[in-house]
């Protein structure tokens, strides 16, 4: 019983240091650990509500703003003004956003003639 003190410590010791060297190692399957003292940056997500006029005077109402080729809105510059999108640059890329989906407000009348009612001469 001599060595039964030295053995204990020894053990425990190792027991320790393993347990030390495993809180080393990160387990692959958790998610990424975000540091407090860093911000998180979120980017602007652009909003298409509409896209009016014709090929060579069209708008479009972006983020809630009137604009047209050229116009700028925050950090988005407004390129291009499609028929149902619209192309703009923000934070050196060029990018584009389109209309959810495509509603024709105006219909056309039909131009077949009315028909009579069945049994009129």
């Amino acid at each position: 019983m001599k060595f039964a003190f030295p053995y204990f410590l020894i053990c425990t010791l190792t027991l320790f240091s393993i347990r030390s060297l495993s809180s080393e190692f990160r387990d692959p399957t958790r998610p990424p650990v975000v540091s407090a003292g860093a911000p998180m940056v979120h980017e602007p997500v652009p909003i298409l509500s509409a896209v009016m006029g014709t090929s060579s005077a069209r708008v479009a109402i972006f983020n809630g703003h009137l604009v047209r080729a050229g116009s700028h809105v925050g950090e988005f510059l407004i390129e291009t003004v499609f028929e149902t999108g619209v192309r703009y640059r923000h934070a050196g890329a060029t990018q584009e956003v389109y209309m959810a989906r495509s509603i024709n407000a105006v219909k056309k009348p039909s131009a077949a003639a009315p028909r009579s009612p069945a049994g009129a001469p």
